[in-house]
């Protein structure tokens, strides 16, 4: 039984870190996608100051940077809900277990 609990856990973190790292190298690409266009479609766009793609730019990054800031914090919320659940219900199984063996020492 605990080490069912103990692999559920370790399961759980490894998918974890794994959403992590996979949810930051996305974002690493669009990050770097985002500097290549501006970079090299530039000079195509002469409509478009200077001044102008870089509030643009700076926009796209604040964007991204809240919408990885809010995924993170989802995904925090939702880990702290399922332990402090999980916790919840092994401590009720706990003291069921407790209350099982007093009185069975009873009889």
């Amino acid at each position: 039984f605990f080490f069912f609990i103990f692999f559920l856990f370790l399961i759980l973190f490894f998918f974890f870190f794994l959403f992590l790292f996979l949810f930051l190298f996305l974002f690493a690409l669009i990050y770097i996608y985002i500097f290549f266009f501006f970079i090299f479609f530039f000079p195509f766009f002469p409509f478009l100051s200077f001044s102008f793609s870089f509030l643009l730019l700076l926009l796209l990054f604040f964007f991204l940077s809240c919408l990885s800031f809010c995924f993170l914090l989802i995904l925090f919320l939702f880990f702290f809900l399922f332990f402090s659940l999980l916790s919840f219900y092994l401590r009720v199984d706990f003291n069921s277990l407790a209350n099982y063996n007093i009185e069975f020492r009873r009889q």
